[in-house]
């Protein structure tokens, strides 16, 4: 069977789906005989960009086409060359792989002052455009200021934003969009037709997730699934193609996690590494529900599980209502950073036990702390516990629509230590660290100690670059570290932009210890 993307490829301009708004254009400008010398294709991949570039070319070479008409005949010698990709006229380049200068000169500059060999245009379609060198744009910048008539050139990319000014303004551009469900389900069941297969609808709602508006994919998708070579395909057959999660079980995870119950989560992931399932996949599809759940929380009503049936849904419905917007954030926050660990994980399924124990309050960090989201305490108590040095209570919260449920654990944090011991210690923090991590210093000099609340070590920084150095993993943990050496006990850090301090990017001061933290990074204070 041949790959369907292929097989069932447009060929004419109403076939293509789901960029209507933008064909409109196109076809207009090719029956009246007006095309641009140069056409910006961007969006996501697999949902059109090339087709369309190809049609065009067959359409503006077709040597049978009608007057005041756009769509190719598909019969001519011309446009079978095309639709075979044989035909020498047009010429497709792949960014890619051709990102020199002298590729440009080669494959472009020099091949455009030659007239095509029997066609009326000769058409570059140069894919992943932003992948090119900037000599190599330069070099392409003298040919689209003063193209010949007979060239036209297509450029495909996945990031625009990546093409310099000079380029895109020499193009018409056209922005793709991801395809809609109900158009990729009316093009599955169709393909499903034509290879005379059977497929059930869930099948289909299942390839649509996984295939997230790109119509390639879905289409790459539905031919490993005939692959199988059965008349009739159901969703048990696809198990192996299209590993997919029990709903049930998430749910259940879901569950356990509302009612801070770590025992049953952590049987749970145990009863799944016993059955042998993809615990990645199990995050993900748990990533993708709590979005869905977060998203619909916030009024999208557009939004639906593709997979689902009436059952789950009522049920993810009901659990919905359960957690809070910023639950949902913390949650899924947790869950993505424990997914990026598994692969580095000794015991695939530890990343995950850790985020249940994180989530349950049965540990003294927080859930959040990727985010240096500080635990709920009101200023007023931060204060008391600052000036009297009472041991501090972590409130962990689980927030449900009409209630709320605290659940206090007890810090085993000294209370011996004051923010003035802190203030004192900061230098030689600075001095220990200076050896290894030489860079963060710089920063840590700039800090302003701003607060200790028995957990947490607020301090401010006046920029933001500064902000991203002290959170990056590595510098956050020689942090904490030290300051657990120097007091032998476990303190957590929160570091802010100091709004006095911010400034615009134009009104950073030529200071000296900037400019030298600039230096370290490899970069210049610009002003």
């Amino acid at each position: 069977m041949s790959t369907l993307y292929r097989k069932y490829r447009p060929q004419t301009f109403s076939d293509l789906l789901g960029q209507e708004h933008l064909t409109q254009t196109i076809t207009n400008e090719i029956a009246t005989n007006r095309m641009a010398h140069a056409y910006l294709f961007s969006g996501p991949r697999g949902i059109g960009k090339t087709t369309l570039a190809r049609l065009i070319a067959k359409a503006v070479n077709c040597q049978d086409r009608k007057e005041r008409k756009f769509e190719p005949c598909n019969k001519c010698s011309s446009c079978i060359e095309i639709t075979e990709g044989r035909n020498i006229d047009v010429i497709e380049i792949d960014a890619a792989s051709h990102t020199g200068v002298d590729n440009v000169r080669e494959n472009i500059i020099d091949s455009a002052q030659f007239r095509p060999s029997h066609s009326k245009y000769k058409i570059f379609i140069i894919d992943e455009v932003h992948m090119l060198s900037t000599p190599a744009f330069n070099a392409l910048l003298k040919t689209l200021e003063e193209p010949p008539a007979h060239i036209i050139f297509i450029l495909a990319t996945t990031e625009w934003h990546k093409i310099p000014a000079t380029i895109i303004s020499r193009c018409q551009r056209f922005n793709f969009q991801k395809i809609s469900p109900d158009l990729i389900t009316k093009k599955m069941q169709t393909i499903a037709e034509e290879e005379g297969i059977k497929v059930d609808p869930m099948v289909i709602k299942r390839i649509i997730g996984k295939s997230d508006g790109c119509l390639r994919d879905a289409e790459s998708l539905l031919g490993q699934i005939l692959s199988l070579d059965l008349k009739k395909i159901t969703e048990k057959d696809i198990q192996t193609i299209l590993p997919a999660t029990d709903i049930e079980q998430i749910i259940i995870f879901l569950e356990t996690l509302v009612e801070k119950n770590p025992t049953q989560a952590l049987e749970l992931i145990g009863e799944m590494v016993i059955t042998g399932i993809n615990l990645e996949q199990f995050t993900l599809d748990l990533i993708e529900t709590l979005r869905t759940i977060m998203i619909t929380q916030l009024g999208q009503k557009n939004l639906h599980f593709s997979d689902l049936n009436d059952s789950a849904r009522k049920k993810l419905k009901e659990l919905s209502e359960k957690f809070s917007t910023e639950e949902i954030i913390h949650i899924m926050e947790a869950v993505m950073r424990r997914r990026l660990e598994m692969k580095q994980s000794p015991i695939p399924q530890l990343p995950l036990e850790l985020m249940v124990i994180e989530l349950s309050g049965d540990y003294t960090g927080s859930i959040s702390n990727s985010n240096d989201v500080q635990p709920a305490t009101s200023s007023k108590k931060s204060e008391t516990k600052k000036e009297t040095h009472e041991t501090p209570t972590i409130q962990k919260t689980i927030h449900k629509k009409n209630s709320v449920k605290p659940i206090e654990s007890k810090n085993t944090l000294s209370p011996g230590i004051s923010f003035a011991d802190i203030q004192n210690r900061w230098p030689e923090l600075i001095n220990k660290l200076s050896e290894e991590y030489h860079s963060l210093i710089f920063v840590l000099k700039m800090a302003e100690l701003k607060n200790w609340d028995g957990q947490y070590l607020t301090f401010t920084v006046p920029y933001l670059f500064h902000k991203e150095k002290i959170e990056e993993k590595k510098s956050r943990m020689a942090i904490e570290d030290g300051l657990q050496e120097l007091f032998k006990e476990k303190m957590r850090i929160l570091c802010e932009v100091d709004p006095q301090t911010q400034q615009n990017e134009t009104d950073i001061p030529n200071d000296p210890v900037l400019t030298e933290l600039a230096t370290e990074f490899g970069g210049e204070v610009v002003s």
